[in-house]
């Protein structure tokens, strides 16, 4: 009877899968609107190691990892689910985080989407990746099918765990039996980082690649810097037309810079803005994001 008790109210208390996705995304809201915040400041760590080793990586990690911490020490639950009154607990026994699973969880919130969107960025650059990034990233690729199928046996209540991190883990999801035992400070902090969210929500919506491409189309880009105005020695190397301005070849799979309006070679323009980060011609600026590629009819 007690047994059948039990298993009846875990039933009821098991979260909706709208609720846990909406609880994710929050989540994975906080790493790239904080790296906005301090890309726009330029704060960064930056030291050196170890002799020639040198350590350059954002900041943004390190308070994500603290912030998911904490809330997983005083409410045993992440930030987002937090936001969305879930709570963590033990499959097996119902009970509360330990420290070392309070340390996985908050490391692997934190880290995993980290890695794979450093993965991602660098092949969107197309730059080379070594075997083991790509074997990495294939690793990844299984993991959201893992989390798919996991997801829907959550969604038919044929699985307790909605992801296999969680199983692995030895957690669930559930709705907390009471409000969490707080001192007036802490509770303070934490519902100063829950209203945190909005502002983090609207950095996201504003550096969004949509809205970005929405507010850029109103927006003049500077005009292409006429021949006469160009230093003596670019006029000098600029080629006839139709030719790629850096190899003087004809051009192969054209390509335009957005920002200047000269037209490259698909591989010319890349290389040289991966390593000067400029219009090989005019000197603006440039990104991947400005390459567009011109298909003849």
């Amino acid at each position: 009877m007690a047994e059948a008790a039990n298993v009846r109210q875990n039933l009821q208390n098991v979260p909706s899968i709208f609720e846990i996705s909406a609880a994710e995304t929050l989540d994975n809201l906080i790493y790239p609107a904080l790296s906005k915040i301090f890309d726009y400041f330029g704060l960064r760590l930056d030291f050196k190691l170890w002799g020639s080793l040198r350590i350059r990586e954002e900041l943004s990690p390190l308070l994500t990892w603290m912030l998911q911490y904490l809330y997983l020490r005083k409410r045993a639950s992440s930030f987002g689910e937090s936001f969305y009154g879930l709570q963590r607990t033990v499959t097996t026994t119902g009970d509360l985080l330990n420290r070392r699973q309070q340390f996985a969880s908050a490391t692997l919130l934190t880290f995993m989407p980290y890695v794979e969107r450093k993965l991602r960025s660098r092949i969107i650059r197309h730059e080379d990746t070594s075997p083991w990034e790509q074997r990495l990233l294939s690793a990844f690729h299984a993991f959201h099918a893992a989390k798919a199928a996991y997801t829907f046996l959550y969604l038919v209540k044929y699985a307790s765990n909605h992801s296999p991190i969680f199983r692995f883990l030895g957690l669930t999801l559930r709705y907390p039996s009471e409000p969490p035992k707080e001192d007036q400070w802490t509770y303070v902090v934490l519902k100063m980082l829950e209203v945190l969210a909005f502002f983090l929500q609207f950095v996201q919506w504003w550096y969004s690649n949509d809205q970005r491409r929405k507010v850029g189309g109103t927006l003049i880009n500077p005009e292409a810097m006429p021949r006469k105005q160009l230093p003596k020695e670019v006029q000098q190397s600029l080629p006839q037309r139709g030719k790629c301005p850096v190899c003087l070849l004809s051009i192969q799979t054209p390509t335009a810079c957005s920002v200047s309006g000269y037209v490259f070679c698909w591989k010319c323009i890349v290389s040289h803005m991966k390593e000067h980060g400029t219009c090989p011609v005019t000197q603006y600026p440039i990104s991947l994001d400005d390459l567009v590629r011109i298909y003849e009819t």
